[in-house]
């Protein structure tokens, strides 16, 4: 038996391939789809098989459900953290449960693919890391030939609020750290023709968050080492990188696995990749979600855990829609 792989790009058809997912080393393929997990030390690119039979996987170790009092503890924990490190922002994630019917794997993913057209949608399966399946709304990085593309995404509130409603300071801050940060290494790259274009609000399901756009001109870098530069980016970390990396590790029950990895398709001439957000492990029974918010100095525990629980809506309402 093989593993499981279908996926849509934004605005695309679905794809869908036979074959298996391989634990690679460096150097890298320069082609095929991949996903990494979130501190890039496993690297899976799926080798294509036409004559092989797909197969889900859902035998895992369950991660530990936090209560929110653990919850805000850590938060707490972080944010005391801040000055005896120099931070000025870290991500705290979390994973949230709900009962779901294995069975309807390829069923929630058809209602994805069909709820979040802009976004990027997949179902991943594989005895190396068990059943994901997300649709996140944040492009690490695309380039069409020598032409690339990636987003500062930070900065996060319900659809619902009223459109006089500002973006306030933390949210503002948290922003413009991603952005600088990304101008930072686009320039350390020596990229070419860098442009921007932002910040401006993007709606994704039922949260809408602060984005801006880059356009630059690579004329020799590969896509994955572009990526992998940029990775992980403070919308998923924090500032500075090392030290929030290290604070993460130490406050987060779980670790992140695929969660925030990036995930896609690398090509010759076209090259897509994604921050794995908005995106789940399916086991017997359940789905696990997770799920993180971008502390600043400013920032209120309570109001981070209702975010967590608004991002998680994404999948959870339409694994309750799916299961009905």
């Amino acid at each position: 038996m093989s593993d499981f792989l279908a996926y849509r790009l934004p605005g695309k058809e679905v794809v869908q391939k036979k074959g298996n997912f391989r634990l690679k080393t460096p150097p890298y393929p320069e082609e095929g789809f991949v996903v990494s997990d979130f501190l890039k030390k496993e690297m899976y690119f799926f080798e294509e098989d036409p004559e092989a039979e797909s197969n889900f996987y859902f035998k895992q170790k369950p991660p530990y459900i936090a209560s929110k009092k653990e919850y805000l503890i850590g938060a707490e924990t972080l944010l005391n953290s801040f000055h005896l490190f120099s931070l000025s922002k870290a991500v705290y994630a979390r994973v949230k449960s709900t009962p779901f019917n294995v069975d309807k794997t390829e069923e929630l993913f058809r209602a994805l693919e069909s709820k979040y057209p802009k976004a990027f949608v997949y179902v991943i399966s594989s005895r190396l890391f068990g059943t994901w399946i997300g649709a996140t709304p944040e492009l690490l990085l695309s380039m069409h030939g020598k032409e690339g593309y990636t987003m500062s995404l930070a900065g996060t509130k319900q659809k619902l609020q009223a459109v006089e409603h500002e973006w306030n300071q933390k949210e503002l801050v948290e922003q413009n750290l991603v952005t600088e940060y990304i101008q930072k290494k686009l320039e350390l790259m020596n990229l070419k023709e860098v442009e921007t274009h932002g910040p401006f609000e993007m709606v994704a399901g039922p949260v809408k968050h602060l984005r801006t756009d880059f356009s630059f001109h690579s004329p020799d870098k590969k896509a994955l080492d572009i990526a992998s530069n940029l990775h992980p980016t403070p919308a998923i970390a924090g500032v500075p990188t090392k030290e929030a990396l290290d604070m993460i590790t130490t406050v987060e029950h779980n670790p992140r696995l695929l969660y925030t990895g990036f995930i896609g398709e690398l090509g010759s001439e076209h090259s897509n990749l994604f921050v794995n957000l908005r995106c789940c492990q399916i086991q017997d029974g359940k789905a696990y979600l997770y799920v993180g918010g971008g502390y600043t100095k400013d920032s209120l525990p309570e109001d981070e855990w209702y975010e967590t629980e608004n991002k998680a809506r994404t999948l959870l309402d339409i694994i309750k829609q799916t299961l009905a």
